[in-house]
């Protein structure tokens, strides 16, 4: 049987957590890939022992995988881990010869994000990325219409989302919620982490290209409700090198649940993804068009599109739908949002409010499903419809833009004096 035709093996760092989701989905899939290897400190997990007793190899870290598992017999490594770990555990797998499927974010910093394109150019191996709503059937139909002209040329993109988090969901791991950690940029929040995939989704269907519309300015207004350093609740507006103008706005800070909504309004149609998997159509001449995608792109199903698609391009040395490449747009925005708004603002006291439910608490800002709504539809951010806490930042050009922090003087300045006391520190 040609190699082709084989299961790709497989390993993953981390067996807990988001790691051992994408390990059940993996075993799903026994016909073109197969887990042999794992990277995990907790050895004695019943999962881990599972794994063990099924002949996957546990390592302690990923030196010691490198150093015992070859990439011509397994050629990828999946880095499901934190936000601030991706840079260091993904160059060190492309480095020593093996392909990357690297969890959303791919990395924190602009400048990071460079330094492992160069890799992928250099070393031939790919690091593919996990937007696995990129992947879904819906994305990929309205994408192809964009790309044919069907709709008439990109004008807009407005993308919200409400959903509630909980105080002990920034309690859960050490870098939630966080700016900085050990001397390292995580910027967890709304666009770093759970509602990255609804930015990386509107910057892709703001562009009639391939991949994504990158940013010429950045605007943002960034936020906190919750007790951390980082935001729960965001506006952010981009305008693209396309002449797209791409409006987002999200909170985590709610006490409410609100559909993920990424419209584009295009030349002869507008056209709405609701939820990742429903596609409305409504053409300026009357015509109407609905399609749902859930049973294709819902929760698990994405997932699993996303895996065959790249295992099937590093087996076949197809260049995968997503890789870092076609992440810079996303990071660009990312970083730009953070240099327009420098360190998240919290919003006083008066403007938020508490709830109880099923055992968990939630700080949410008053009425920010309506702000969050109205920002989106108007193409605005919070600071113009007169909100009491809300201050813009300025607008900052991310052209030949190749350092974060490099505009913003508060995050220069967070940056300096902690490296200033690590190096205390260390010293002592």
């Amino acid at each position: 049987m040609s190699i082709k035709h084989l299961p790709m093996n497989l390993a993953i760092i981390g067996c807990g957590g988001y790691a051992a989701y994408l390990r059940d989905r993996i075993s799903e899939l026994p016909e073109i890939c197969r887990l042999v290897a794992i990277v995990t400190r907790n050895s004695d997990s019943e999962p881990v022992q599972q794994c063990a007793a099924a002949g996957v190899s546990i390592y302690k870290d990923i030196d010691a995988l490198i150093a015992n598992v070859p990439p011509e017999t397994c050629p990828a490594i999946v880095i499901p881990t934190s936000i601030d770990s991706h840079f260091e555990y993904a160059a060190k797998a492309v480095e020593n010869g093996f392909h990357v499927l690297l969890e959303k974010p791919p990395v924190v910093t602009i400048q990071d994000m460079d330094k492992l394109i160069e890799l992928q150019r250099r070393t031939g191996k790919w690091i593919a990325v996990n937007f696995q709503h990129l992947f879904a059937t819906s994305t990929a139909a309205i994408k192809n219409r964009l790309m044919f002209g069907e709709f008439g040329a990109i004008k807009s993109v407005h993308a919200h989302a409400l959903w509630p988090r909980s105080e002990e969901y920034f309690r859960r791991a050490a870098w939630s919620g966080k700016l900085r950690m050990n001397n390292v940029w995580v910027l967890d929040g709304t666009i770093g982490n759970p509602l990255a995939h609804l930015m990386a989704e509107a910057l892709y269907l703001g562009s009639s290209a391939a991949g994504m519309a990158s940013p010429e300015t950045v605007q943002a207004e960034l936020y906190h409700a919750n007790a951390i350093e980082s935001e729960d609740t965001n506006a952010v507006c981009i305008q693209a090198e396309n002449g797209v103008k791409l409006l987002f706005s999200a909170s985590l800070a709610t006490p409410e649940s609100g559909a993920v909504v990424c419209e584009i309004r295009t030349e002869k149609a507008t056209v709405t993804l609701t939820d990742f998997c429903t596609v409305d159509v409504e053409f300026h001449d009357g015509r109407r068009e609905r399609q749902d995608f859930t049973e294709e792109d819902d929760g698990i199903f994405s997932r699993l599109a996303m895996l065959r698609s790249t295992i099937h391009s590093l087996k076949s040395g197809e260049r995968p739908l997503i890789t870092v490449e076609e992440c810079r747009p996303f990071v660009l925005a990312w970083n730009g949002a953070f240099e327009s708004a420098g360190i998240p603002a919290a919003i006083d006291a008066e403007f938020t409010a508490v709830k109880k439910q099923n055992g968990n608490t939630f700080r949410y800002i008053k009425n920010i499903g309506g702000s969050v709504r109205q920002m989106a539809e108007n193409g605005t951010l919070f600071s113009a419809a007169a909100i009491p806490w809300a201050k813009p930042g300025r607008i900052v050009d991310m052209r030949n833009y190749t350092h974060f922090p490099s505009l913003n003087y508060e995050l220069i300045e967070l940056e300096q004096i902690e490296s200033r006391r690590i190096h205390i520190e260390r010293a002592s």
